[in-house]
């Protein structure tokens, strides 16, 4: 995760996050286990998927050019290609 972007967060947000990669990373690592994710390294995939999304509320505008159910499907769209979803 991109903890630099979480610099004056508190510990229990931290922690929170900290549980969200690692949980992350568990599903990545199960689903490569049951042959539906194929992954060099579960935890670079993890940071190509998570980190991007962290930048969505930088630069997502309601009246954009994507509805937040585009953005959402593509994000998925990509997270399933990284993850080399069969």
């Amino acid at each position: 995760m991109a903890y630099g972007e979480l610099r004056g967060v508190d510990g229990e947000v931290l922690q929170r996050c900290a549980a969200y990669e690692q949980a992350f990373r568990t599903l990545l690592s199960e689903g490569v286990q049951a042959g539906r994710f194929s992954v060099t390294t579960v935890k670079l995939t993890s940071y190509a998927i998570l980190d991007p999304g962290m930048g969505v509320p930088v630069w997502y505008r309601e009246d954009g050019d994507l509805t937040e159910y585009q953005v959402v499907y593509q994000y998925g769209d990509f997270a399933l290609r990284l993850a080399g979803a069969r």
